[in-house]
């Protein structure tokens, strides 16, 4: 099948996944403790629907949160494959390397000083949840480092002795300023339940900021992807490149975050099923990064609040789920090409 697709190009079936997307849409939006036709939701997008009550449902609380967890895998997919070309290792990702445990814990932290200190600013949690995310990826990454590489070993253990000591910030927090320890905890899990429409064209300028500066940046991009040498002899600076790529990628997962908490495994699983595909590095990559995370985690949170409703689960125990043997194979795979 992979074969095929390369001999015949790979833009028929990035339409084919642009169509699913809207399909997917249209259908989970419908689904919940309220079921409606498909054609009505339909109708309803096109503004053609009269019962008030049903097109509010749909319109103010189900589309915005399907629509923002469409974005949100997008960008957790295309931040996992640009993290796993600038630091080369195929198991970086934003959960493993302590990226996310450092955005959950600077959103924590702006919350509970909210609460303190009755303050607010403009995109501060976002802010505080991008100040620690830098904080906690570097600390991984000079803690992992040997020389220029950095193992895979080296990178799990340091992602996972940094993310439990931030982890263990967050619940001190969690546990002496906000007393409501299943819903922090749900939320520091993955939920999207929240997501409104504010929040959705929030995401969706990250989203466009990411892919333009991802665009910009391709041929590096491609020339990091070839190795170290590579990039050198092409005459680029390559750390310059990284930096600007770990910031662009940082700044997206923060806010992602910020608004649905720690969703894991999506940046590390999403990004190798594209590469079945399409092969290595090229510009259409990002596309089915687009469209495949965003596929993969509307359909996830569809199971988190429809397999046990009207009880909710984390929508990161459902990517734990497909992501946690996923992981297990490649780690294998790496440890035998070591």
């Amino acid at each position: 099948m992979t074969k095929y697709l390369k001999k015949r190009g790979k833009i028929p079936l990035l339409v084919f996944l642009i169509i699913i997307s809207f399909i997917m849409f249209l259908l989970f939006s419908s689904f919940g403790t309220v079921n409606i036709k498909i054609s009505d939701t339909f109708r309803i997008l096109i503004n053609k629907y009269d019962n008030s009550v049903i097109k509010n449902l749909i319109i103010n609380a189900r589309m915005p949160r399907v629509a923002g967890s469409f974005i949100i895998g997008s960008i957790l997919a295309i931040s996992g494959n640009v993290l796993q070309l600038i630091i080369q290792n195929p198991l970086a990702d934003p959960y493993l390397i302590g990226l996310s445990s450092g955005a959950s814990f600077g959103a924590v932290l702006y919350a509970a000083l909210t609460l303190i200190y009755s303050f607010s600013i403009p995109f501060g949690m976002e802010s505080f949840a991008f100040a620690f995310s830098l904080f906690s990826t570097f600390l991984v990454i000079l803690i992992s480092k040997r020389g220029k590489k950095i193992p895979v070993v080296s990178l799990i253990l340091s992602g996972v002795i940094v993310s439990s000591l931030f982890n263990s910030f967050t619940t001190f927090f969690t546990v002496l300023y906000w007393r409501n320890l299943i819903h922090v905890n749900v939320w520091l899990m993955g939920s999207t339940a929240s997501l409104d429409w504010n929040d959705f064209f929030i995401l969706l300028t990250v989203l466009i900021v990411l892919i333009i500066i991802i665009f910009m940046m391709s041929k590096y991009l491609n020339l990091l992807s070839m190795g170290e040498e590579m990039s050198v002899y092409s005459g680029i600076n390559p750390d310059s490149v990284r930096l600007i790529l770990l910031l662009v990628n940082i700044l997206a997962v923060s806010f992602c975050v910020s608004k649905a908490g720690i969703i894991g495994f999506v940046g590390l699983v999403i990004p190798h099923i594209v590469r079945l595909i399409t092969g290595p590095y090229s510009g259409i990559t990002t596309f089915y990064n687009i469209f495949v995370g965003g596929i993969f985690l509307m359909f996830s949170d569809f199971l988190s609040r429809s397999l046990f409703a009207p009880t909710e689960l984390p929508i990161g125990v459902i990517t734990s789920f497909v992501g946690a043997p996923v992981f297990i194979f490649i780690l294998k795979r790496s440890r035998k090409n070591d």
